[in-house]
């Protein structure tokens, strides 16, 4: 858990991510969409502020799970309503980058059958219905 979200933090960025598609989301509704992804945006950050700052070596307890789950669930939540903001062809190129993206790299660990655990990613708004 701790590494998963110390990579989060690295690479995805959220906050540089927010700010830069709050540049395509029209002025009459940047207000609300940056409070989504504000509030994703800290969500996320509390989940990985907990992991760094409060988790012990060992197994989770149930309430430490709760609060994980809780806050990168609210995270998705909030990230999918900053999202209703941002112009739906800008957000369509985005998602075919990703989807191309996790083609192409499933192409490129598929090997001869050595290569251990593989994880299929599942894309998040594919089970939103968008």
């Amino acid at each position: 858990m701790k590494l998963t979200l110390r990579l989060i933090e690295k690479n995805y960025r959220l906050v540089d991510q927010i700010t830069f598609c709050s540049t395509f989301i029209s002025p009459e509704h940047l207000v609300e969409a940056s409070a989504a992804g504000n509030e994703a945006s800290q969500e996320m950050q509390d989940a990985i502020d907990f992991v760094r700052n409060d988790l012990k070596p060992g197994p989770l307890e149930a309430e430490q799970k709760e609060f994980l789950i809780s806050a990168l669930r609210n995270s998705r939540e909030e990230l999918f309503a900053f999202l209703e903001y941002v112009p739906q062809d800008k957000l369509a190129e985005a998602r075919a980058r990703v989807e191309k993206e996790n083609v192409d790299n499933r192409e490129e660990f598929d090997g001869d059958g050595t290569e251990g655990v593989y994880n299929p990613v599942v894309l998040p708004w594919k089970n939103r219905g968008q």
